[in-house]
């Protein structure tokens, strides 16, 4: 847990110098990421649902035309997508357990998403082994560089349970 935490300082001194969004526009994300986050992984599983039977049906369609050849590159196309996939569901499965720890602003929610972030960046390196495309990957580290903006912008919203005690008292 500390190297997450040696981690979450490294790349938040990368985003200390970017410009931020207003502190309304703040607080409204940090009160309402539980509710996007709920939404995301409704939407996600849908997702991974949806590529599975996809997956299905083409390596169905593969072997039926292509025979030996199309059953070989079926089963290895079968298996990046197998992996991309498991990769995603424990995104998913991070991302719900931080739900409700996001709606009662812990910082155990905030720290769950970056976990869920950081193995989106290993499914991510992970497609990129399988199926070198470097225009996907540079897309993706964009899109994982704008979810890493909006999830520092609200870091200073969620308190550890030790600090929300002092608040309190």
């Amino acid at each position: 847990m500390e190297s997450l935490k040696n981690l979450e300082t490294m790349v938040a001194s990368w985003y200390k110098q970017v410009p931020h969004l207003p502190k309304n526009g703040q607080k409204w994300l940090a009160e309402n990421a539980w509710w996007l986050t709920l939404i995301g992984v409704i939407l996600g599983g849908l997702g991974i649902l949806s590529a599975l039977m996809a997956t299905m049906v083409a390596g169905t369609i593969l072997v039926g035309v292509g025979g030996a050849v199309g059953a070989a590159i079926g089963g290895f196309a079968f298996l990046a997508v197998l992996a991309s996939l498991a990769l995603g569901a424990v995104e998913i499965v991070i991302a719900a357990v931080a739900v409700m720890p996001l709606k009662a602003m812990n910082k155990k929610g905030w720290s769950l998403l970056f976990l869920a972030a950081l193995v989106n960046v290993l499914s991510i390196l992970v497609t990129f082994l399988f199926y070198l495309n470097v225009f996907s990957l540079l897309w993706s580290v964009l899109m994982v560089a704008v979810g890493g903006y909006f999830l520092f912008e609200v870091r200073d919203y969620y308190r550890t349970e030790k600090e929300a005690k002092k608040v309190k008292a």
